[in-house]
């Protein structure tokens, strides 16, 4: 009942992310998805850049992306949104994680994808938008080579699905552009690199090296096919070039926050920021 009166109240033209579960990772990773935009312009401002997000949730990520495209990108630019809005937990795994049972109670009824759908119609009109409901493997081998400058991956964090989209994707960045993604919470050199494997397939889980919550499934993925990463508060990211894939710097970024967080993740944002910001790279 309380859902359904939140979708009665929507309010036209003003994003809704005050739901509990609206923004799931850190809030500060916004920044650096915003930033992401600014180094591809600093690189080229002539460039039109077309966005995909492979897991959109309630769209909270897609606004920022819409944010950096207005901030550095004269609102102008691309963001397609890929998800299938519907349960996917393997509830075996996950039977005694609450957020797991939030979550998927909100994709089976609707109500995530209903929200996305009110928040993506704020995005200003001069960026085109679209949205493909399906599962990734499914729909990304429909699209064409280097069609995209960034793709964004935070869908499934289970190993498997996260190797698979990171593979399906890289013939679609085109040359200059970025493939990145969220919850890169630990790299694997500094994780309990057998207790990682042991555990790729569960969602989030507990390091007994560093003693840190991590998403083991994305820190294996990404070693393999990677290595090392650019990474920056659990945002990652790695720009093609010449079919190489080489480590990027968001040194000396633009600090700007997210236009659409409420006080409470605006304020998670800034603290995490002055945390890490002296280590940046």
């Amino acid at each position: 009942m309380i859902n359904k009166k939140i979708l009665e109240n929507l309010v036209k033209g003003k994003p809704y992310l005050d739901h509990k579960n609206a923004v799931l990772s850190a809030p500060a990773r916004h920044m650096f998805m915003i930033a992401s935009i600014w180094f591809l312009s600093k690189q080229n401002k002539e460039r039109n850049l077309s966005i995909m997000e492979i897991g959109t949730w309630f769209g909270a990520s897609a606004l920022s992306w819409a944010q950096g495209l207005a901030e550095h990108s004269n609102s102008k630019g691309s963001l397609t949104c890929l998800d299938a809005w519907e349960p996917f937990f393997d509830l075996k795994e996950h039977k005694n994680n609450d957020y797991v049972l939030e979550m998927e109670e909100l994709l089976e009824s609707d109500f995530a994808y209903n929200i996305f759908l009110h928040n993506i119609n704020t995005v200003p009109k001069s960026i085109i938008t679209q949205h493909l409901r399906g599962k990734s493997e499914n729909i990304l081998h429909y699209l064409k080579d280097e069609s995209f400058s960034v793709i964004f991956i935070d869908a499934d964090h289970t190993y498997e699905f996260v190797k698979k989209d990171i593979i399906n994707s890289l013939r679609l960045v085109e040359n200059y552009g970025i493939i990145c993604g969220d919850d890169l919470n630990i790299q694997m050199k500094n994780v309990d690199k057998d207790f990682a494997m042991q555990n790729k397939n569960k969602d989030f889980i507990k390091d007994p090296k560093t003693n840190k919550n991590y998403h083991p499934g994305v820190t294996v993925a990404i070693e393999e096919i990677f290595g090392e990463v650019s990474s920056w508060g659990g945002f990652w990211a790695m720009q093609k070039i010449n079919n190489l894939w080489k480590k990027i710097s968001l040194k000396d970024m633009p600090v700007i926050y997210p236009k659409h967080f409420n006080q409470e993740n605006l304020d998670k944002a800034k603290d995490h920021y002055n945390d890490i910001k002296n280590s940046l790279d």
